[in-house]
Protein backbone atom coordinates (compact mmCIF):
# COMPACT_ATOMS: atom_id res chain seq x y z
CA UNK A 1 0.00 0.00 0.00
CA UNK A 2 2.80 2.44 0.90
CA UNK A 3 4.61 1.66 -2.34
CA UNK A 4 1.48 2.45 -4.37
CA UNK A 5 0.89 5.71 -2.49
CA UNK A 6 4.48 6.75 -3.06
CA UNK A 7 4.18 6.01 -6.79
CA UNK A 8 0.98 8.07 -7.04
CA UNK A 9 2.53 10.90 -5.01
CA UNK A 10 5.60 10.97 -7.27
CA UNK A 11 3.42 11.05 -10.39
CA UNK A 12 1.40 13.96 -8.99
CA UNK A 13 4.54 15.79 -7.83
CA UNK A 14 6.02 15.57 -11.33
CA UNK A 15 2.77 16.85 -12.85
CA UNK A 16 2.55 19.75 -10.37
CA UNK A 17 6.17 20.71 -11.04
CA UNK A 18 5.51 20.59 -14.80
CA UNK A 19 2.44 22.82 -14.37
CA UNK A 20 4.42 25.28 -12.23
CA UNK A 21 7.17 25.41 -14.84
CA UNK A 22 4.64 25.91 -17.64
CA UNK A 23 3.01 28.83 -15.84
CA UNK A 24 6.40 30.41 -15.10
CA UNK A 25 7.33 29.99 -18.76
CA UNK A 26 4.07 31.59 -19.85
CA UNK A 27 4.68 34.51 -17.48
CA UNK A 28 8.15 34.95 -18.98
CA UNK A 29 6.73 34.87 -22.52
CA UNK A 30 4.15 37.50 -21.61
CA UNK A 31 6.96 39.52 -20.05
CA UNK A 32 8.54 39.69 -23.49
CA UNK A 33 5.25 41.01 -24.85
CA UNK A 34 5.10 43.59 -22.07
CA UNK A 35 8.34 44.98 -23.45
CA UNK A 36 7.59 44.42 -27.13
CA UNK A 37 4.13 45.97 -27.25
CA UNK A 38 5.15 49.53 -26.33
CA UNK A 39 8.28 49.18 -28.48
CA UNK A 40 6.11 48.16 -31.44
CA UNK A 41 3.72 51.03 -30.80
CA UNK A 42 6.59 53.53 -30.67
CA UNK A 43 8.30 51.93 -33.67
CA UNK A 44 5.12 52.30 -35.72
CA UNK A 45 4.76 55.89 -34.45
CA UNK A 46 1.28 55.26 -33.14
CA UNK A 47 -0.52 57.31 -30.55
CA UNK A 48 -0.97 55.84 -27.07
CA UNK A 49 -4.70 55.76 -27.84
CA UNK A 50 -4.11 53.26 -30.64
CA UNK A 51 -3.83 49.81 -29.14
CA UNK A 52 -5.00 50.80 -25.67
CA UNK A 53 -7.37 47.82 -25.56
CA UNK A 54 -4.48 45.53 -26.48
CA UNK A 55 -2.54 46.80 -23.47
CA UNK A 56 -5.58 46.17 -21.27
CA UNK A 57 -5.87 42.60 -22.55
CA UNK A 58 -2.17 42.03 -21.95
CA UNK A 59 -2.50 43.37 -18.41
CA UNK A 60 -5.41 41.01 -17.75
CA UNK A 61 -3.49 38.06 -19.16
CA UNK A 62 -0.47 38.79 -16.96
CA UNK A 63 -2.66 39.24 -13.86
CA UNK A 64 -4.52 36.03 -14.66
CA UNK A 65 -1.30 34.08 -14.94
CA UNK A 66 -0.04 35.43 -11.63
CA UNK A 67 -3.34 34.47 -10.00
CA UNK A 68 -3.11 31.04 -11.61
CA UNK A 69 0.45 30.68 -10.36
CA UNK A 70 -0.64 31.51 -6.82
CA UNK A 71 -3.38 28.91 -7.02
CA UNK A 72 -1.02 26.21 -8.30
CA UNK A 73 1.42 27.02 -5.48
CA UNK A 74 -1.48 26.72 -3.01
CA UNK A 75 -2.36 23.38 -4.61
CA UNK A 76 1.26 22.29 -4.24
CA UNK A 77 1.25 23.18 -0.55
CA UNK A 78 -2.09 21.43 0.03
CA UNK A 79 -0.82 18.28 -1.68
CA UNK A 80 2.32 18.41 0.49
CA UNK A 81 0.10 18.58 3.55
CA UNK A 82 -2.01 15.71 2.26
CA UNK A 83 1.14 13.68 1.63
CA UNK A 84 1.96 13.95 5.31
CA UNK A 85 -1.55 12.83 6.31
CA UNK A 86 -1.52 9.69 4.14
CA UNK A 87 1.63 8.22 5.64
CA UNK A 88 4.32 9.69 3.39
CA UNK A 89 5.57 12.31 5.86
CA UNK A 90 9.23 11.26 5.84
CA UNK A 91 9.29 10.18 2.21
CA UNK A 92 10.92 12.34 -0.42
CA UNK A 93 8.34 12.95 -3.10
CA UNK A 94 9.16 14.68 -6.35
CA UNK A 95 12.31 16.68 -6.77
CA UNK A 96 13.53 20.23 -6.73
CA UNK A 97 11.45 21.65 -3.88
CA UNK A 98 13.16 24.38 -1.92
CA UNK A 99 10.75 23.56 0.90
CA UNK A 100 12.65 20.33 1.46
CA UNK A 101 15.75 22.36 2.27
CA UNK A 102 14.23 25.20 4.28
CA UNK A 103 13.39 24.27 7.88
CA UNK A 104 9.70 23.71 8.63
CA UNK A 105 7.71 26.92 9.16
CA UNK A 106 10.69 29.03 8.11
CA UNK A 107 10.96 31.58 5.39
CA UNK A 108 14.04 32.21 3.35
CA UNK A 109 14.74 35.34 5.37
CA UNK A 110 14.48 33.39 8.62
CA UNK A 111 16.73 30.68 7.24
CA UNK A 112 19.30 33.23 6.15
CA UNK A 113 19.15 34.89 9.57
CA UNK A 114 19.88 31.55 11.23
CA UNK A 115 23.10 31.21 9.27
CA UNK A 116 26.10 31.94 11.51
CA UNK A 117 28.04 34.96 10.37
CA UNK A 118 31.58 35.97 11.06
CA UNK A 119 31.92 39.17 13.04
CA UNK A 120 32.96 42.15 10.97
CA UNK A 121 36.58 43.11 11.38
CA UNK A 122 37.78 46.65 11.44
CA UNK A 123 40.48 47.82 9.12
CA UNK A 124 43.50 49.17 10.96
Amino acid sequence: MLKERLAVANKLANEVHAAEAAIDNAIAKLGVLVTSLPDAQAGARLSAVVGDRAFAHLQSAVAGLFEGRSQVVALHNELASLKDRVGLRNMVVGSGDLGKVVPARATLAESDADTPRRPATRAA
